[in-house]
């Protein structure tokens, strides 16, 4: 059995093993999406930008739209999109807020509510989403360039590597 629950004979793989493998998922879903690799790349580009945002119920829609609009490979922006999981959501929260902090220069609310009036606790809200999602702009944007590039090299050299197998064997590539 997988997803975590023991085998039939008690064993469960390590940690280090699962990531392993869901790494080597993630790349071989990327790299065997089709498109030219520009296509591909930008998708992925524009997925892990709006990954990176602090838009969580809206990043699938948003990555996929906005690949759609320049377009890119709408499923590498959804894959792309998928860096913002559960699990890696508190640790781009806390980059984006410190980041957002520091670009904007704003102090980090107290979290001592003296009063608990509906515009009071909407301004502490807004006091800490305006630098994270100031933040997560910043990041996202950053993360462009070297996804796209990165992407576009793997994309390439995967390519470049089943092409060559494909001859080895006598078929046309």
């Amino acid at each position: 059995m997988e997803n975590g629950k023991l085998k039939k004979n008690g064993y469960r793989k390590p940690l280090a093993a699962r990531w392993r493998r869901w790494f080597r998922l993630f790349y071989l879903r990327m790299v065997r999406l089709r498109g030219q690799p520009e296509e591909v790349a930008g998708g992925m580009a524009i997925g892990v930008a709006i990954g990176l945002t602090p838009t969580v119920p809206l990043h699938l829609v948003l990555a996929v739209l906005i690949a759609f609009l320049m377009g890119k490979s709408k499923l590498a922006a959804a894959l792309g999109s998928q860096v913002g999981n559960p699990f890696f959501l508190p640790f781009i929260y806390i980059l984006d807020y410190k980041i957002g902090l520091t670009l904007t220069g704003t102090q980090g609310p107290s979290l001592m509510i003296h009063d608990f009036s509906a515009p009071s606790i909407l301004d502490l809200g807004w006091d800490i989403y305006y630098p994270l999602l100031f933040g997560g702009g910043v990041v996202g944007a950053l993360s462009i360039l070297p996804t796209y590039l990165a992407t576009r090299k793997l994309v390439l050299l995967s390519r470049e590597r089943r092409r060559r197998r494909l001859e080895k064997i006598g078929l046309p590539s």
